[in-house]
């Protein structure tokens, strides 16, 4: 019998393939966030960026914005700066692209040894579909700072818009080694594994992501096809239903719906095998 997999790439927090999702897709914590930074009310952003963190700990944008928070307090870059580098994201969120990089570009000249300035541009060309420019800007991030995970995983992601799947996958497996513990990396490079039709590492890294969000009813659904892929027919039915269950206690009737296709293909399955009997 032939199979098909569906393989879906959950939403990603930091870049929206590529950059809507920092800003204007954040929630409203991180949001409000942004605004106070860039009055240069750090103390009163650094409440909102933990606010952010309560309820989605894997939210990437309250997790880049409290690093520039950090950087401030290590003294990387001056106040005048962190409110420029916020001015801008703040244009972005409120859907002002072009003052938005109009502000990275400037503070970009003022210290060009910064590398998330260079990161967020990249993230704006990609949005424009500018795609060349987002790469250097990439790259450019990774030439300043080789350990800046963040990077390297928007690189993936744009390589991967491209249908450039063996570069993603490159960008990917260097962004899980400097950060482990993110989920949407270790996610991303489990569906792209998937993908490409390697599904014992898809299994390995779907594991991984399970241990980082346990609660995530897609990561359980993705597992369980790539062990359906795999002729792992009891693994595929134990994941489909913890799926199941946290799609229900969601009342996520779409996740439900992706569900119950697969279990109907059990019951093909096992019709079939009892015929054959």
């Amino acid at each position: 019998m032939k199979r098909i997999l569906f393989i879906i790439i959950p939403a990603l927090i930091f870049i929206s393939i590529p950059t809507l999702s920092f800003a204007q897709n954040t929630d409203s914590a991180c949001r409000k966030g942004i605004a106070f930074a860039s009055e240069g009310r750090f103390q009163e952003a650094l409440s909102w960026f933990k606010e952010g963190l309560k309820d989605k700990k894997s939210e990437a944008t309250a997790h880049s914005s409290l690093a520039v928070i950090e950087d401030l307090n290590n003294g990387k870059i001056d106040q005048a700066y962190a409110r420029s580098f916020f001015a801008g994201l703040n244009f972005i969120q409120n859907g002002k692209t072009e003052e938005g990089l109009k502000e990275f570009e400037g503070i970009i000249e003022s210290n060009p040894g910064y590398p998330r300035a260079y990161n967020v541009v990249g993230m704006i060309y990609a949005s424009l579909t500018e795609k060349a420019k987002s790469i250097a800007y990439f790259q450019k991030a990774i030439e300043i700072d080789p350990q800046y995970s963040q990077a390297y995983f928007n690189l993936a992601l744009l390589y991967q818009s491209l249908s450039q799947p063996l570069d993603a996958l490159k960008y990917y497996e260097k962004a899980a080694s400097l950060d482990p513990d993110s989920s949407d990396t270790i996610t991303n490079l489990a569906a792209l594994y998937a993908f490409l039709g390697r599904y014992s590492e898809a299994i390995k890294y779907y594991q991984k992501a399970i241990n980082l969000d346990k609660d995530n009813p897609e990561v359980y659904y993705n597992l369980a096809l790539a062990y359906f892929m795999s002729d792992q027919l009891v693994k595929f039915r134990d994941n489909l239903l913890k799926a199941q269950g946290l799609y229900q206690r969601n009342k996520d009737a779409q996740g439900l719906e992706k569900v119950a296709e697969y279990m109907n293909k059990i019951k093909e399955i096992e019709n079939k095998v009892r015929h054959a009997d």
